[in-house]
């Protein structure tokens, strides 16, 4: 009977998790944007654990909501510099929402790197490559990032970025 009510409130708790309605989340205050911080972990990782679908309405208030929640937060800063422009998201604009979603979730799994904007960069190249690289994900690299993925696996992705 115990095993029986433990997962039925785990399976509750899982299914009112991941049905976020993320229209619903205040970020005006310091405290609300720390208390935020485990929503936006998990539309960084809804989106970099499904395949891009273009229609999916999901995808885009995760997207959206990545986006309100690190213009608010007061713990991190996001730096988004021609290199992110020019040789990852180049020729595919979706790829945007990807990064966006890399460096939050390296950021809150790694608070002390977080400080370091060339360790942020580097580490959520390495998760939108390894995203892109997986063809079930369904979201093409435009040339740009293909080089980047060639460095990549070659060891010599920092070269290819400066």
């Amino acid at each position: 009977m115990k095993k029986s009510l433990l997962l039925l409130f785990v399976l509750t708790s899982v299914t009112a998790f991941s049905q976020v309605n993320y229209d619903t989340i205040s970020l005006k205050t310091d405290e609300e944007c720390r208390e935020a911080n485990k929503y936006a972990l998990h539309a960084a990782d809804y989106l970099l654990t499904n395949p891009y679908n273009k229609d999916d309405v999901k995808r885009l208030k995760s997207v959206q909501f990545i986006s309100k929640w690190m213009e608010a937060t007061p713990d991190f800063t996001f730096i988004f510099d021609i290199t992110v422009s020019e040789k990852v998201v180049k020729g595919n604009e979706d790829l945007l929402g990807y990064y966006m979603a890399g460096m939050t979730k390296f950021c809150l799994e790694n608070v002390e790197k977080s400080k370091n904007d060339a360790v942020v960069m580097v580490s959520t190249i390495k998760m939108l490559l390894a995203y892109c690289e997986n063809p079930k994900n369904n979201l093409t690299m435009p040339p740009a990032l293909q080089k980047l993925s060639d460095a990549n696996k070659k060891g010599e992705l920092i070269k290819a970025l400066e």
